[in-house]
């Protein structure tokens, strides 16, 4: 599925994505592949699989595919899948 990530709690090490199906999904740090979620932004586009969490459906296996344009900004040297 794709998606671009609509709220960020860096802090938390946390965030949701909008879908392309208009569901929002949770996700935390652990399903980013080791990509460091502080540098997210609102507005990136990825791709991720969906589990069904005990409360919510989360996004997992987080692939970077960069903002509506195609670029990464702030994630320069990060190489979408």
């Amino acid at each position: 599925m794709r998606g671009s990530i609509t709220r960020l709690m860096r802090k938390q090490g946390c965030g949701f994505i909008l879908g392309e199906d208009g569901c929002e999904v949770y996700f935390d740090q652990s399903a980013t592949k080791g990509l460091d979620v502080g540098r997210f932004f609102v507005g990136l586009w990825v791709e991720f699989d969906i589990q069904y969490g005990f409360e919510r459906l989360r996004a997992v296996d987080i692939r970077l595919l960069g903002d509506r344009t195609g670029a990464t900004g702030a994630l320069s040297g990060a190489q979408p899948s």
